[in-house]
């Protein structure tokens, strides 16, 4: 069998890139290991910069229409009872409302569901998918009870974080150390199901970082951003009761938020390693979203990145682009965007979760930070929804400036 584009993982950034060429008239095989999709703790916050390249991708009404969230607004509660602040997501990306919510496993199936009524075909239940030794655009895998191959002209690989496509390929990952671990959690009854659901929150907890992302009808996702070695709290079987105890601690608007609230899915952790490449591609097969790197999952950037990935892939398809040279353009921008997210990442962790005596001098200072609009640390932040891009450049080159780490280490950060 021949075909255009074969697709390995029909995941967010695979049925999107299927969807998006399909639509196009471009012939799209999507070999998907799954019968169906389970939760397994993934990002359910595209940042609004992801939802504007999820617009120029058609894909965005998929996902409202599946029950997507739209969050104009985050309120962030701070170490101890002053205000909180709000961060206006909806006002920072021209024509996009907010920040979209949507349970993974519904986001995946949606999306996938689009790109085989786009045209492209579906085959789920794949296993042990090869890529043909010569380096030829071809892969073999197991499917139905036979072995069936198939030959593209490009190869996608989508198959995530532990990719094997890319293990096939033989590209090594750079990365980050861990610092922090990411748990989160599926919960129900949050809030007044009834009423429209609340603002996104991010609070300052005792031990870290907590998130509320809702999704409406009462469901929302808690994450907690913890130092790594506390990631043993919300192991087994009370994993989950301790998650929401320590997001209900503290602050009473999160408390009466969550007075109601039960887990309604796994409780899992993953460390906050950031990967990442500058050659994505070898010969006709190309690697997108975790498959070639992820962001720091602590500051929620992965579906963003998956989508920018799309654009920028269908784009170059679109105009004939089938070798690894054709594709050096989106490593270049790839390992770009990523380090400027990195950036992010090491504010974020130094300021707000990083253990130590003198933290809460830290969080006092990230708030005056961002109070002044500190022209160290501000664009970072807004740069998490607005978009990377829209850090300054020289910013970037110099990298975190002492001062802003210096809260890191103890130091006077005024």
């Amino acid at each position: 069998m021949t075909t255009d584009v074969v697709v390995v993982g029909g995941g967010i950034a695979g049925a999107s890139l299927a969807f998006a060429l399909a639509r196009w008239g471009v012939r799209v095989v999507v070999l998907e290991a799954t019968e169906r999709f389970t939760d397994k703790v993934r990002g359910e916050s595209m940042m609004p910069w992801g939802v504007a390249a999820a617009e120029q991708l058609g894909v965005a009404d998929v996902l409202r229409d599946a029950g997507a969230h739209t969050s104009a607004c985050w309120v962030r509660y701070g170490e101890g009872l002053g205000e909180p602040s709000r961060i206006p997501v909806g006002l920072l990306v021209p024509g996009v409302p907010g920040a979209l919510n949507l349970h993974h496993p519904t986001a995946c199936q949606a999306l996938l569901d689009a790109a085989g009524e786009a045209g492209a075909e579906i085959r789920r239940g794949v296993y042990d998918v090869r890529l043909a030794p010569s380096g030829a655009p071809t892969v073999e895998f197991h499917h139905g009870g036979g072995i069936h191959r198939i030959t593209a002209e490009v190869v996608i690989g989508a198959d995530g974080r532990t990719s094997s496509v890319r293990q096939q390929l033989e590209l090594e990952l750079n990365s980050t150390r861990p610092t922090a671990a990411v748990v989160g959690l599926l919960v129900t009854g949050v809030g007044d199901p009834d009423m429209t659901a609340p603002d996104d929150v991010v609070l300052e907890t005792d031990q870290g970082m907590g998130l509320l992302l809702h999704q409406g009808g009462g469901r929302a996702r808690a994450y907690h951003v913890v130092p790594l070695d506390d990631r043993a709290r919300y192991a087994g079987v009370a994993g989950a009761d301790a998650l929401l105890a320590d997001l209900r601690a503290g602050r009473p608007e999160v408390r009466e938020l969550l007075s109601n609230a039960t887990p309604a899915g796994p409780c899992a952790s993953f460390p906050n390693v950031e990967s990442w490449t500058d050659l994505p591609a070898r010969g006709s097969v190309v690697l997108i979203g975790d498959a070639a790197g992820q962001s720091d999952p602590a500051i929620g950037c992965g579906l963003s990145v998956a989508m920018r990935d799309v654009c920028t892939i269908r784009d170059l398809i679109l105009a004939g682009a089938n070798t690894a040279t054709d594709f050096a353009s989106y490593g270049a921008q790839r390992a770009d965007l990523l380090r400027r997210l990195r950036l992010i990442a090491e504010v974020m962790f130094a300021s707000i979760v990083a253990p130590g005596d003198d933290r809460s001098s830290r969080r006092a200072w990230l708030r005056r930070a961002m109070t002044a609009m500190d022209p160290d640390v501000f664009p970072l932040i807004v740069g998490m929804f607005a978009g990377p891009e829209s850090i300054p450049t020289d910013l970037v080159e110099a990298g975190v400036s002492p001062r802003a780490l210096a809260v890191s280490r103890g130091g006077d950060a005024r």
